[in-house]
């Protein structure tokens, strides 16, 4: 990590740690605490996997065949 800003690579948890740092909200915190344990090479890839993550959480479930 750097002192301005988050140092990438970062795992879940510098991540998360950083955003404690930084006074995050809750929601900010429960965000980063629901993505993968990856290494995360820059923040883009942050965004896309917590947006993958909140698609897959409001996409309604398929019908089943009858």
């Amino acid at each position: 990590m750097t002192g301005r800003g988050m140092g990438y690579p970062a795992s879940r948890d510098d991540l998360v740690k950083f955003a404690e740092g930084k006074q995050a909200s809750s929601d900010v915190l429960d965000l980063l605490r629901g993505i993968p344990e990856i290494e995360y090479n820059t923040p883009d890839d942050v965004t896309k996997e917590i947006e993958r993550l909140e698609s897959e959480r409001v996409r309604p479930p398929k019908p089943k065949a009858q």
